[in-house]
């Protein structure tokens, strides 16, 4: 189910220290690439979308190795739930806590004190839990490139966007390839040309799932980081794909630093993409571009 600050419940957790609240990924923490999570799938599915639709027992299923037993995690949001403030990147607002049983598993599992923390926020799914803090619950996207947009703990954006063809043609340069999931896209493309979604702008969506047509709009180029090389099967990190990536892909070879000087030594893959319609996207909907741009004029918003 896509909503406007992105995939039903999709970066809605975050992982954070117990004494800063400062969110952790997987450029500290490896083992986190190795933690399996799973919804219900009514969770997911436009008939029960919203918390009073849920079955009371539905949760969000956490397991990793050498976990002796899985985190649930309820979907329904507890009254009681105690806000904590956090920070993610820039932003620095109020979450709701999930609790010593949460915090004593993820504390165990990465061997330091810390919390697990669920967005907030102004979405649809998000009643439940309270806070009477000053800061804000809403944290919103870049707004250098995506105005009024509501995004949740991913890096910058709601969405990211990368085709099949893309991979194949970087794995065509690499001694060993590499799955998609090295990238982790929300919205994975086939059929393209190998690089075609640099210039694609608006996109239609056929939603087969419910009739509906969502519009998805590309708004930036994706610059990747150390995330990228940590194998997502073991944890440990490389040297691959950002060193072959910055062989083609940085802004300076692409020609897109004209305007964007602080893209000229960074290295892309996938698009940044955003969306106002919502619709329950499944595997197999059509894609369709419906209109085009040159990334080299691109310029942040007004």
């Amino acid at each position: 189910m896509l909503t406007e600050s992105g995939l039903a419940y999709d970066r809605e957790w975050m992982v954070v220290r117990e004494d800063t609240g400062k969110f952790i990924s997987q450029r500290e923490k490896g083992l986190l690439a190795l933690v399996q999570v799973s919804l219900p799938v009514e969770a997911l599915s436009a008939a029960q979308w919203g918390a009073a639709r849920l079955p009371p027992d539905a949760a969000l299923t956490v397991t990793a190795p050498g976990m002796a037993a899985p985190l649930k995690v309820p979907l329904a949001r507890r009254p009681d739930s105690e806000a904590k403030k956090v920070t993610v990147w820039e932003w620095t607002g109020t979450a709701t806590d999930e609790g010593a049983d949460a915090a004593a598993w993820f504390s165990t599992y990465l061997g330091l004190p810390c919390r697990l923390v669920r967005y907030l926020g102004s979405s649809s799914n998000s009643s439940g839990g309270s806070s009477s803090s000053a800061l804000p619950i809403v944290r919103s996207s870049d707004p250098e490139f995506a105005v009024n947009y509501e995004v949740r703990f991913s890096d910058g954006y709601p969405m990211l966007l990368a085709t099949q063809a893309a991979l194949a043609d970087l794995n065509a340069k690499l001694a060993e390839p590499l799955p998609m999931n090295r990238f982790r896209p929300n919205i994975e493309v086939a059929g393209a040309s190998p690089w075609a979604e640099d210039t694609w702008r608006d996109m239609d969506v056929a939603c087969a799932a419910d009739g509906r047509t969502v519009r998805l709009t590309s708004v930036k180029p994706c610059s990747r980081c150390k995330v990228t090389t940590i194998n997502q099967a073991t944890g440990e990190a490389g040297d691959e794909p950002l060193d072959t990536l910055g062989e083609f892909r940085t802004g300076k070879v692409l020609g897109w630093n004209a305007k964007q000087k602080p893209w000229t030594h960074a290295v892309f893959f996938g698009w940044n993409v955003v969306s106002r319609t919502p619709g329950l996207l499944s595997v197999g909907d059509v894609l369709t571009p419906v209109s085009q741009q040159q990334p080299a004029d691109m310029v942040p918003a007004p």
